[in-house]
């Protein structure tokens, strides 16, 4: 599978996004909730792949929770950058990863979809994420 490569502008937080599909088959969502509309979100994820979040200074995350607060929204305390969603659910989590955050982000050319889910309840909300978003790991640096 290939592997998309990105991260914050500090590199305090980079992520590894594995899958098998191109960046024309991906169609970033843009939430209209008030945070990712002050974020201009385009959140991409693959059920089939994975992603890894690996942070170089874990104080310098920020874990901010908005609405039902079931997900993490990490962002660098470094450069501000929001890089994705991330889930914790059960034995494991799902994310989802900024479209922009990618090294190679100029290949996602497909405009974001806007999508409003303010009428989810919260198991609706987890069923959802675990249907679409991908299977994710947050870990510390290795170096």
């Amino acid at each position: 599978m290939p592997v998309y490569e990105g991260g914050c502008h500090c590199k305090n937080l980079r992520i590894a996004f594995t899958t098998d599909l191109t960046p024309d088959q991906m169609q970033p969502r843009s939430c209209q909730c008030s945070f990712c509309i002050k974020h201009a979100t385009g959140a991409i994820s693959d059920p089939n792949g994975s992603l890894t979040i690996t942070m170089q200074n874990p104080d310098d995350v920020s874990r901010y929770h908005i609405g039902i607060g079931i997900s993490d929204f990490v962002i660098c305390r470094n450069c501000g950058v929001y890089i994705g969603a991330y889930m914790p659910d059960d034995d494991g989590a799902y994310a989802n990863v900024m479209a922009h955050i990618l090294d190679d982000h100029a290949r996602f050319t497909l405009p974001s979809v806007p999508v409003v889910r303010t009428s989810e309840s919260e198991s609706e909300k987890r069923a959802r994420r675990r249907a679409a978003w991908t299977p994710a790991v947050i870990l510390p640096s290795q170096e």
